[in-house]
């Protein structure tokens, strides 16, 4: 470990983190899918929204829509876009999925190998 200087300070260009700063893993979105989960990955994320019964953990959707319902959309343009956005991006993905299983089935696989990658 390095040594500090007076006060607990570490000396001048060192620091106690041998190791440095890690890396931050960055998720590339190179094809239509990746896109599509990353929309849905966001829009699951949990949020914190005030109701009249007090505070309610819902996911980011729910939350949108409810915005959008009772009229306290900052941008509705905005809103109904994501609303688009997310139909389009779970559209998709059923759509991989029924083609999957039209796959796996002529080969004769069981529905056990279907939609792993979804889970």
């Amino acid at each position: 470990m390095t040594e500090r200087a007076k006060g607990g300070r570490f000396a001048k260009g060192t620091s106690g983190n041998r190791r440095g700063r890690p890396k931050t893993v960055t998720r590339r979105l190179e094809t239509p899918e990746d896109l599509d989960e990353e929309i849905m990955d966001v829009m699951n994320m949990p949020t914190t929204i005030r109701t009249s019964g007090g505070e309610e953990v819902v996911t980011l959707f729910r939350a949108t829509v409810l915005r959008l319902a009772t009229g306290n959309a900052e941008n509705r343009l905005a809103a109904v876009h994501t609303i688009s956005l997310t139909r389009q991006a779970a559209w998709a993905r059923s759509e991989r999925m029924k083609r999957e299983r039209r796959y796996l089935g002529e080969r004769g696989q069981g529905e056990s190998e279907i939609g792993e990658a979804y889970k």
